[in-house]
C-alpha cells in the first residue's frame, strides 16, 4: 500500500491510525497461520513418533547409483513442468523457455518457505511483465495447471488401488468402513468430466457461463467473475486438439519422473516393499497438499508418504525416515534452485539490496477485474 510522502518535520493525525491499523493486519495474518501450522504438526507428529533409534542406524545407502537417476528424474520431472506451463502461455505471446523457468521455479519457492501460496501470487502478478502476458492470462494457465496434476495424481491412486483395493487400510466414518477406493473413484469422475470439459468443451462452456450470468442479477462481483471464467475458457480456446492432448500427455509424463524419484530414493536405502510403494507415496503425499497446512506440506508430505510404505510392508520407522528424506531432497532442492533464480535476477536488475517485504506488500489484496479475452 502505497501513501502520501510525508516530510521529517510533518505530523498528521492520521499517523497513529495507520500504524494501529498496521499491527492488527500483522496479527491477523499471524492468527491465520497458527491452524495450518497447528495441522503441520500434528502430521509431523504422527510421522516421527513410530520412528526410533535403530531404525536410522539401519538405514544405509546400499545402491549408490541410484543417486544418479534420482538427480535425472529430479530435472526430468520439473524440466517438463517449465515446458507445460510455457507450452500454455506461448500463444499469449509468452517469454522464453528461460524467464518462464526462472519465474515457476521462483514460485515454487515461495511457495515452499512462505504462507498463503505467495509463490501463485508472484507468478501472477509481480512476474506478468517478465512474462510478457496479463495477470489474467498468467492466472487462467496456474488454475489449468492445478487441474491437470490433480487429475493426474487421482489416475495414479485409482490405477493402483483398483486391482488391491485394499493396499491402504479402510477409513472409519461414524462406525463405517469405508475403502479409499470408495472415495478415490468418484472424485476422479467428476474431476475428470470437468477437465475433459474444460479441454474438449470450452466453447460449450462458455456460453453456458455466458447465459447463466445474464440471469444472474447484475453488479461487479458477477461481471468479475464472469470474466475470470472466461478466460480460463479463452486460453485453453487457444490451444490446438494437439496442444489440448499434449497437455494430458506431459501431465502424466511429470509425475511418472516424480514417482521415478521416489521409486529411486527406495531402491538407493534398498527398502524392503512391494512395488506399489513409492507409487502410492508420491500419489498420497502430493494429494496431501490439498490439506491447509504450513508452507511446504511439512508434516502432512511426510505422514502421508509414511502410510502409503507402511501399508506396502515397509517398517513403520523406517516408512518415517523415507518420508522425510524424500521431502528434503524435494523441497531442498526446488527450493535452492528458485532461490538462486531469484537473487540473480533481482542482481541483475539492480534490486539486490530492495527488502524482499516490499515486493511483497505490493501484491494486490484481491484479484484485479480481468481483462476480456483479446485485450492484453
Amino acid at each position: 500500500m502505497k501513501t502520501d510522502t510525508v516530510g521529517p518535520g510533518d505530523v498528521t493525525p492520521a499517523e497513529p491510525a495507520i500504524g494501529t491499523e498496521g499491527r492488527k493486519d500483522r496479527k491477523r495474518e499471524i492468527w491465520k497461520l497458527i491452524p495450518g501450522f497447528g495441522i503441520s504438526g500434528f502430521f509431523l507428529w504422527r510421522t516421527i513418533r513410530g520412528i526410533h533409534y535403530d531404525d536410522l542406524r539401519a538405514l544405509h545407502l546400499v545402491h549408490p547409483v541410484w543417486i544418479v537417476g534420482m538427480t535425472l528424474f529430479l530435472v526430468g520431472s520439473y524440466t517438463l513442468r517449465i515446458y507445460r506451463w510455457w507450452f500454455m502461455l506461448r500463444r499469449s505471446g509468452a517469454a522464453s523457455f528461460a524467464v518462464c523457468s526462472r519465474v515457476l521455479l521462483t514460485s515454487f519457492a515461495a511457495n515452499n518457505v512462505l504462507p498463503f501460496r505467495i509463490g501463485d501470487f508472484l507468478r501472477v502478478f509481480t512476474y506478468a511483465n517478465d512474462l510478457n502476458a496479463s495477470s489474467s492470462t498468467i492466472l487462467s494457465t496456474v488454475i489449468l495447471e492445478r487441474l491437470l496434476d490433480i487429475f493426474t495424481l487421482l489416475l495414479f491412486l485409482v490405477g493402483l488401488l483398483v486391482h488391491a483395493a485394499h493396499a491402504l487400510p479402510p477409513v472409519l466414518v461414524r462406525g463405517h468402513s469405508l475403502n479409499v477406493l470408495h472415495f478415490a473413484e468418484p472424485v476422479l469422475l467428476v474431476v475428470a468430466l470437468g477437465l475433459v470439459l474444460l479441454l474438449f468443451g470450452a466453447s460449450l462452456l462458455q456460453r453456458m457461463v455466458e447465459a447463466l450470468v445474464r440471469r444472474m442479477p447484475g453488479g461487479a462481483r458477477t461481471e468479475k467473475v464472469q470474466r475470470w471464467a472466461l478466460l480460463l475458457f479463452d486460453s485453453v480456446l487457444k490451444l490446438s486438439f494437439a496442444g489440448r492432448m499434449f497437455l494430458l500427455v506431459s501431465s502424466v509424463a511429470v509425475w511418472l519422473c516424480e514417482g521415478m524419484i521416489f521409486v529411486s530414493i527406495a531402491r538407493m536405502l534398498d527398502i524392503a516393499v512391494l512395488p506399489r510403494g513409492p507409487w502410492l507415496a508420491v500419489t498420497l503425499s502430493n494429494l496431501g497438499f490439498l490439506i491447509p497446512s504450513s508452507p511446504g506440506a511439512i508434516g502432512v508430505y511426510e505422514n502421508f508418504c509414511k502410510a502409503a510404505m507402511t501399508s506396502q510392508g515397509a517398517a513403520p520407522g523406517i516408512s518415517g525416515l523415507y518420508g522425510i528424506l524424500v521431502h528434503v531432497v524435494v523441497f531442498f532442492s526446488v527450493t535452492i534452485a528458485g532461490g538462486i533464480a531469484f537473487l540473480a535476477h533481482r542482481v541483475a536488475r539492480g534490486a539486490a539490496t530492495r527488502p524482499l517485504r516490499d515486493d511483497l506488500a505490493e501484491l494486490p489484496s484481491e484479484l484485479p477485474a480481468a481483462t476480456p479475452p483479446g485485450i492484453s
